[in-house]
């Protein structure tokens, strides 16, 4: 339970849509479901209207449903069909989940998923690298989750790292709460996951051909 964030991609066909290629990946799971569902239908599944699915494009994509496997299943032992690629992984890093959501998403934030462009992902690598730059951690007490106490909701503490001037980190890539979204303190785990993100996406961009590739982020809670 709490906020998942994935970066994932997927071939690129012509002008292919993002919407297209959920549905389509939907119709893929639908259509190899066990056999004791057989009688499901494609919503009661999976939620797929087969009014979505681009039939069309069925014979270029089911090339590329193909098991896969998670960025921290390094083990690969938890892998499922699929035709998008995991390239990206973030838990409750409600800080980066902002950015995607102001700068891609339109300000709606509502666990769909949504194109990523190459520019959109140097922008945030921008913004990390300047946070970074910015911001310098220092020993101290740290939020550790919450317990019950006296009839309330307290924080528990423990010894960390937090950042001292926090002032740039809060103007370009602040925190926000949500329905088990992590913690919105300005420490060593929000340090770590900026750290975190300019891995993730300098990797994105050395190994992702634009052109012949779509990106995309979906987060769920």
């Amino acid at each position: 339970m709490g906020l998942d964030m994935y970066l994932n991609k997927a071939k690129r066909i012509g002008k292919v849509t993002v919407n297209e290629l959920v549905a389509l990946n939907d119709y893929f799971d639908y259509i190899v479901r066990p056999n004791e569902y057989r009688d499901c239908t494609s919503e009661s599944w999976c939620g797929l209207d087969m009014k979505d699915v681009n039939l069309d494009l069925v014979g270029d994509y089911i090339t590329e449903y193909i098991h896969r496997y998670s960025t921290w299943d390094t083990e690969k032992k938890y892998g499922y069909k699929t035709i998008f690629e995991q390239i990206g992984y973030w838990r409750k890093a409600n800080h980066i989940h902002k950015w995607f959501v102001d700068n891609v998403q339109n300000g709606v934030d509502e666990c769909d998923t949504y194109e990523v462009t190459k520019e959109q992902l140097e922008d945030l690598l921008n913004v990390c690298r300047k946070v970074l730059d910015g911001s310098k951690l220092i020993k101290g007490k740290v939020v550790n989750g919450q317990k019950y106490e006296n009839g309330k909701m307290v924080n528990i503490y423990q010894d960390g790292e937090y950042i001292e001037d926090s002032s740039v980190a809060e103007e370009l890539l602040p925190t926000t709460s949500g329905f088990f979204f992590g913690g919105t303190e300005y420490d060593e785990w929000y340090y770590k996951d900026v750290e975190n993100t300019i891995n993730i996406i300098e990797d994105v961009l050395r190994t992702t051909d634009f052109k012949h590739e779509i990106v995309m982020y979906h987060s769920s809670w």
